[in-house]
């Protein structure tokens, strides 16, 4: 009886250290994806940043590198005396893809409109 428990135990132990190797191998493959990613980039997000910056003439509240459609991204919010708007810079080039105003400020001003 003794033997068997302890075969048991012997393999749950290796059955959940199997299982925290396998969830360590992920979470580092996770973290050398977004290394290889920002590996990929030609502009830094300061760059990014300052490109969004003077494109709307505000100040950039937030950012990120972000894959689109297979193609990566810099998405920056920036905040002008008038509204917030949502840039993309492309990560490669510097260039601006699309500045839009973010939805959340929009959908905001549009419920304010309406008395809500």
């Amino acid at each position: 009886m003794a033997k068997k428990t302890i075969i048991l135990m012997g393999t749950l132990i290796a059955l959940g250290t199997a299982g925290a190797f396998a969830y360590a191998s992920s979470e580092k493959k996770h973290e050398n994806d977004a290394i290889a990613e920002l590996a990929k980039t030609k502009v830094s997000l300061s760059q990014a940043i300052s490109v969004a910056e003077q494109h709307v003439s505000g100040k950039a509240s937030r950012a990120s590198l972000e894959d689109e459609h297979g193609r990566l991204v810099y998405n920056v919010e920036v905040a002008s005396a008038k509204k917030v708007m949502d840039v993309k810079v492309d990560s490669t080039n510097g260039k601006v893809i699309s500045a839009k105003p973010d939805k959340a400020d929009a959908e905001h001003e549009g419920q304010e409109e309406d008395g809500g």
